[in-house]
């Protein structure tokens, strides 16, 4: 099988991540010769917080067909040991796994995370599929339990009739990592598959405790859990995300379409929690929306180095506009 994950250790060049086998090293010939690497997949670090009812935010939907952000299954997640949680079946519907094909296509692995956003669209990070054929992709929806059958309902796999990565994606510099994938036929939404919704507005979300979800290593060069994971991350403003990635003796461009969400103290933390996979707030229609997608981080669980994401506020228009063409 192939990695799906390769932690590197700092310094040295850093790689495109979430691809299996890596081979070349990249540099630029960018501003940025100080930056030595991005690892495989973003640092998430994990708090939990218990916060007072956050400020009124709103949701858009991509789909008519069925209220958006809501969850039909009333989950009591599992403490685990690194600090973050098993969620639990049906918790997060709108979580997908984004798989390559295998020899033939006779199976599939996890290559990283998505998000519903309608019956026929998933989102994810551009570096997860720009370097795939659609037909080497396969879409996995209403999955929990990679080593488990026997789950209350079963999980769906799709093909790929068609990817958009943003046109503007940067492979340097992960700006607009933001890709929408179209299945080869829609799916029917049950009580453990259904579509999150999109932010309504450009509020900046500062100081909002946000959940990201994935299959992500449970430690530094860990093993892989087969459960989905959750963990509870705060969203930073880009200038404090810039400040402490400097405490760290790093110097980050990190424009307004990127979203830091982390800990200053680091600590505990869902390891390279899955590239691709959303990060989602509820707002105040008590509907979860997606407020970024996983897209780089530095290390695992460090000090002042927060997970990086595709801001979704600043790509609505451009969501809606594809998946609508």
């Amino acid at each position: 099988t192939e990695p799906t994950f390769v932690t590197k250790t700092r310094p040295g060049s850093w790689e495109k991540p979430a691809k299996p086998k890596p081979t070349k090293k990249f540099t630029t010939t960018t501003a940025k010769p100080h930056k030595s690497h991005k690892p495989k997949d973003p640092t998430l670090n994990i708090i939990k917080m218990d916060e007072p009812t956050p400020p009124p935010i709103q949701t858009t939907a991509a789909t008519d067909s069925v209220e958006c952000g809501v969850t039909a299954m009333w989950p009591r997640p599992e403490t685990r040991i690194m600090g973050g949680q098993d969620s639990s079946f049906g918790r997060w519907p709108w979580q997908v796994s984004v798989r390559r094909n295998s020899f033939f296509g006779l199976s599939s692995t996890h290559r990283c995370g998505g998000a519903i956003i309608n019956e026929g669209w998933i989102a994810t990070a551009g570096h997860c599929v720009d370097d795939l054929l659609t037909s080497q992709i396969r879409i996995r929806v209403g999955e929990y339990d990679f080593s488990s059958v026997s789950e209350q309902y079963p999980f769906v796999e799709r093909g790929v009739a068609r990817k958009a990565v943003h046109p503007k994606y940067n492979f340097f510099t992960y700006e607009y990592d933001l890709a929408l994938v179209k299945l080869d036929s829609p799916v029917q939404f049950a009580p453990h598959i259904s579509p999150i919704s999109l932010p309504a507005t450009d509020d900046l979300l500062v100081g909002e405790n946000a959940t990201v979800t994935g299959w992500g290593r449970l430690s530094e060069g860990g093993v892989l859990p087969s459960v989905l994971q959750e963990v509870q991350v705060p969203i930073l403003s880009n200038e404090r995300c810039k400040s402490m990635f400097l405490r760290a003796g790093r110097h980050e461009f990190i424009p307004d379409i990127f979203l830091c969400a982390g800990h200053e103290r680091g600590g505990h933390d869902s390891c390279q929690g899955d590239s691709g996979g959303p990060l989602q707030v509820k707002g105040k229609d008590q509907r979860y929306f997606l407020a970024g997608i996983i897209s780089w981080g530095i290390g695992c669980g460090e000090a002042n180095l927060p997970g990086v994401c595709t801001r979704i506020s600043k790509f609505v228009p451009w969501i809606l506009q594809t998946v609508s063409s």
